[in-house]
C-alpha cells in the first residue's frame, strides 16, 4: 500500500509544504483578527453572571450589578473623611 506522499514527485515536495505552510498561516490570521474584533467565543451580553464563560465577562457582570453599592460606599468614605478633616480643622482652632 503507498502512502499519498510517495506517490508525488520529489519536485512537487516543496511546493506541497508551502501551500501547507500558507493554508496554516491564513487559519492563524483569520483567527487572530476574529479574536480581535472580539467575536466569537465572548459569552452574549444578556446571560446571567452565573454563566461559565470568560473569568473577565462574569467580573463586568458583578461589577455592574455592584456598581450602585460602590457609589455608596464612596460617599460614605467621603463622608467621613470631611467629618474627620472638620474635627480636625476644631482641634487645631483649640
Amino acid at each position: 500500500m503507498a502512502l499519498p506522499l510517495q506517490s508525488l514527485p520529489l519536485a512537487l515536495l516543496p511546493f506541497v509544504v508551502l501551500l501547507l505552510v500558507l493554508i496554516a498561516l491564513g487559519v492563524a490570521a483569520a483567527r487572530w483578527w476574529s479574536i480581535r474584533r472580539g467575536g466569537g467565543s465572548e459569552p452574549a451580553a444578556d446571560r446571567d453572571e452565573e454563566s461559565h464563560g470568560y473569568p473577565l465577562a462574569s467580573w463586568r457582570y458583578v461589577y455592574d450589578l455592584d456598581k450602585s453599592d460602590a457609589k455608596r460606599e464612596v460617599a460614605s468614605v467621603n463622608e467621613q473623611a470631611e467629618t474627620l478633616a472638620d474635627a480636625d480643622r476644631k482641634r487645631r482652632r483649640k
